[in-house]
């Protein structure tokens, strides 16, 4: 079972990882687009510049006059050339005179295109790509004059089979493709290696902290006992005049809490290396939550708190740890206890939902902000609204909660409690098999 020092930490790889990986993804894609659209605009400019410097050729080497002969009647036999480029010229009226590059109009209906007579009688020249049979063509149509504005005599018309230019395009995108994808898994296993290593540190950190808390424990556990020890004795004794026995009270109750915060600074320490350790098996939690309600009514009583247990008759099994989820249930007790008001009432219910089982412990206190109900349960944080006629917990008391109940596979969250105090709600994975039976703590 990972901790949850290595969980945080590959939450934060993850998060890392993804940041960087969708700004480098970014780029990648935005340096693709740009040299695939500079690229293709580049090819189709050259494209343009091969078609006109062939249409214009032509177009001065009829400054003379049109052709006459029967090359119309000869493109009809011809096949169509090797070359993307053909060549026609045509009369004002758009009908064929010449097809000098032999090219079987058949296979290219539409063409020559009458529009784009038009449009180059009205504006001098038009460039345009038309559909032909399926074969999309560029047309660059020019006017011949005699001399410079002079009358028009006829046009050339010059084309560009664009099927073996589409190829190329199409081969450049998927080069460009192929070269992002590729740098894309290359840049993932960089980033992956990089956030790992960018990690390292801060793991060092948390284990160098890990062992400064767990080691400052055990250092603090022997003297914490031994002042609570000499404290009793002085007490029990009669050591101390009588004004000086609430001070010495005072220490008892001092030892105690640092005891407390002792025995919780080691146990988190030990999760955070290991996290929680448990024996799991089918336990029924309505029978747990029964006697431990039973065992905690004294401490209640102390408290000026009345405990109450909504008891069902059917059994909740869960496939968890006895001790673990008694010592779950107590921290949920005493949280209620603190923040309770003199004869408040904390309420105790298990029930099935589903396939879960919920257990939830209320109180009538002054509840959790909606905006804090996630933060309590974070080491060290102390809750609004505690009863100052005890010296309080240790703020470590939920976050140990949270841990038994994750490794249980369930989860725990504060809701408003129908009073409108706090309820504390575990959720964990209902099981089918029969409980097990076990003396209750």
């Amino acid at each position: 079972m990972t901790n949850p020092t290595s969980r945080l930490l590959a939450r934060t790889r993850r998060r890392l990882f993804i940041v960087t990986l969708g700004l480098v993804a970014f780029l990648v894609v935005g340096i693709g687009a740009a040299t695939a659209l500079v690229t293709l605009r580049a090819l189709d400019a050259d494209l343009d510049r091969a078609l006109a410097a062939t249409v214009d050729g032509a177009v001065k080497a009829l400054h003379d006059g049109l052709p006459t002969g029967g090359e119309p009647g000869d493109a009809e036999d011809a096949i169509l050339a090797a070359s993307d480029t053909f060549l026609l010229v045509l009369e004002t009226n758009g009908n064929l005179v010449s097809n000098p590059s032999h090219v079987n109009l058949t296979g290219l209906p539409g063409i020559p295109d009458q529009a784009a007579v038009a449009a180059a009688g009205a504006n001098g020249s038009d460039v345009r790509t038309v559909d032909a049979g399926g074969t999309e063509v560029r047309l660059r149509t020019v006017p011949i004059t005699p001399e410079e504005g002079g009358q028009v005599i006829g046009y050339v018309q010059g084309g560009f089979v664009l099927t073996l230019h589409d190829e190329q395009s199409q081969s450049i995108v998927a080069a460009i493709l192929l070269v992002g994808v590729i740098g894309l898994i290359g840049a993932a296993i960089v980033t992956l290696i990089v956030t790992g290593r960018a990690l390292v540190p801060i793991r060092r950190s948390f284990e160098a902290q890990r062992r400064f808390v767990a080691d400052a424990s055990h250092e603090l556990r022997t003297p914490a006992a031994l002042i609570r020890a000499n404290a009793e004795v002085m007490e029990r004794e009669g050591l101390v005049a009588d004004d000086g026995r609430p001070l010495v009270a005072d220490i008892i109750t001092e030892a105690d809490r640092l005891g407390r915060l002792v025995g919780d600074l080691l146990q988190l320490a030990a999760t955070d290396a290991t996290g929680i350790v448990i024996d799991p098996r089918p336990v029924d939690l309505t029978g747990i939550a029964a006697d431990t309600v039973r065992q905690a009514e004294a401490l209640a009583t102390e408290r000026g708190v009345r405990l109450v247990a909504k008891e069902d008759a059917a059994p909740a099994v869960v496939n968890g740890d006895r001790d673990r989820l008694v010592q779950l249930l107590l921290i949920l007790l005493d949280n209620a206890f603190d923040h309770s008001p003199p004869d408040g009432t904390v309420t105790v219910g298990v029930r099935r939902v589903d396939h879960h089982v919920e257990l939830t412990v209320a109180d009538e206190g002054p509840g959790i902000p909606a905006s804090e109900r996630e933060r309590v349960f974070e080491p060290f944080t102390r809750l609004p609204g505690v009863r100052r006629d005890r010296a309080g917990g240790t703020g470590l008391g939920l976050a140990i909660a949270r841990r038994i109940a994750t490794a249980h596979r369930g989860s725990i969250h504060v809701a408003e409690a129908p009073g409108g105090g706090a309820a504390f709600v575990v959720s964990m994975p209902s099981s089918g098999a029969t409980p097990t039976v076990q003396r209750g703590g």
